[in-house]
Formats: structure tokens, C-alpha cells, sequence
């Protein structure tokens, strides 16, 4: 195979040598250049034009989160990757809102560091463990406001929809009128973020909102 072009970006002399020296020992990756600051990232991929940047996020004059937002516009081609300490949700986001393909912390151990540029350079995406978990934990606090949501009048029209009652036999045995379940579902469906009934009972029971035993 063709050996994988690889652009560092860090501020840290030290850091670079480090990462070049680990990369170094890989056959089928060449380190093709390296940026100190955000300047100098921008400037050296539009020369060089690598299949993979590794970029720290605090680099003076231009930060990598900026760098790469600017080159992913001109290059989308080209995989790009956060290679960072930061681990706080808020940096997160904002490497995902941009759409880097890898987010990966410098203390990685030289087997996953591997793994993960030759899984980004398929096409893939990359994140240590750690930001998975961060990932995961804001989904299930997401998922949570959402069951919060869900009014106790709600879940009885819910729980009835599950059960098969149409929309006429909910409103007799609630004592509501047909417009008011009609109401509610459409609410409950915005808040679940799904399109129809089925959907808003599969997600239901997922989540345990409801449950139709018995």
C-alpha cells in the first residue's frame, strides 16, 4: 500500500519530535511536515496537501479547532484529527460541530495511535475512549430531558396508543375530547423526535417511559 502522508501541527517542539519519533517506526506512514502554530498548519496542508493532519488545539496565532475549520472547507479530501490533552466536553462538541474526523489524547500508547490513523484513513472515524464516554454520558442526559418532558397526561395517552387504542377509545377513557389526544400526540411526538405512533412506542419502551406488561 501507498504510505499514509502525515502533517503534525503542535507548538511543543518536544511533543512533535515525540509523535514523529512513535509515527516514525510505522512503514506505512510518512511524516511529510510540521506545523508549530495555526499559520503555519493552514499554510503547509495547502502546499502539501496530506491525507492526514494530527493537530493540537491551543496553537498560537491561529488555534487548531479555527485551522482546521477554515482547510476542511478547502479540503475535503483530507482527514483531520485533534491530538489533544483537553478532554472537557466543551472541546468536544465543538472538534464534532466542525467535523474532524478523529479525536485523540496525547497520552495514546503507540498501537492505538496506529489503529486509529489507518482507521481514519478508510474513511472511519476515531475517538478515545474517554471521549466516547463523554459522548455517550450527554446522550443519555438528552435522553433524559426528553422522558422529563413527557407530561404524566402524556404518558396516559402513551401508554393507551401502545396498548392499540385508537384515538376515539383513548379520548372516552380519559374523558378528553379527540382533538385534546390528537394534541398530545403531535406534542409527544416533537419532544421524542420521531415522525410517527410506532416510533414513538418503540422509543418509549426503549427508554422505559412507559411499559405496556400486564
Amino acid at each position: 500500500m501507498e504510505k499514509i502522508r502525515l502533517l503534525l501541527a503542535d507548538d511543543h517542539a518536544l511533543i512533535r519530535e515525540g509523535f514523529k519519533s512513535l509515527l516514525g517506526k510505522n512503514i506505512n506512514f510518512e511524516i511529510i511536515g510540521e506545523a508549530e502554530n495555526g499559520k503555519e498548519l493552514i499554510a503547509m496542508t495547502d502546499q502539501l496537501k496530506p491525507d492526514i493532519v494530527l493537530a493540537d488545539i491551543n496553537m498560537p496565532q491561529v488555534t487548531g479547532i479555527e485551522a482546521i475549520e477554515q482547510l476542511i472547507k478547502r479540503h475535503p479530501e483530507i482527514k483531520f484529527v485533534l491530538l489533544t490533552m483537553h478532554e472537557e466536553r466543551e472541546y468536544i462538541m465543538n472538534a464534532l460541530k466542525i467535523g474532524v474526523s478523529g479525536y485523540i489524547l496525547k497520552n495514546v500508547e503507540r498501537a492505538e495511535l496506529e489503529h486509529a490513523i489507518l482507521t481514519i484513513h478508510k474513511g472511519h472515524q476515531y475517538f478515545s475512549s474517554v471521549v466516547t464516554s463523554t459522548l455517550v454520558n450527554l446522550v443519555n442526559k438528552t435522553e433524559s430531558v426528553e422522558i422529563d418532558e413527557i407530561s404524566p397526561r402524556e404518558k396516559e395517552v402513551l401508554e393507551l396508543v401502545a396498548r392499540g387504542k385508537s384515538t376515539k377509545q383513548i379520548a372516552d377513557h380519559l374523558g378528553i375530547s379527540i382533538r385534546t389526544v390528537e394534541s398530545h400526540r403531535i406534542n409527544m411526538l416533537k419532544k421524542m423526535k420521531v415522525s410517527n405512533s410506532s416510533e414513538l412506542v418503540r422509543k418509549s419502551l426503549e427508554l422505559k417511559i412507559i411499559s405496556i406488561a400486564g
